[in-house]
């Protein structure tokens, strides 16, 4: 992989991010249905979900943000 500096590279990377939270989002809450007898496992499952739900709220903005600056260049 190189490291590129351009606005579609950060984009790009941005996306990969995005799909990857939305992927963790989904597991940790797949897990959590699944392991409701074990209390600590359901915080720890909850919590990674709520933190990548949180990233991926902040990546969302960030890109909607870059995006409408760009439209008002």
């Amino acid at each position: 992989m190189c490291n590129k500096t351009t606005p579609d590279a950060a984009a790009a990377a941005l996306t990969t991010l995005m799909h990857a939270l939305i992927d963790i989002s989904v597991i940790a809450d797949r897990a959590h249905k699944h392991a409701a007898r074990e209390s600590e496992c359901i915080f720890h499952l909850a919590f990674v979900q709520l933190k990548a739900d949180q990233a991926l709220d902040k990546a969302g903005k960030i890109i909607m943000a870059d995006v409408q600056e760009v439209h008002h260049a």
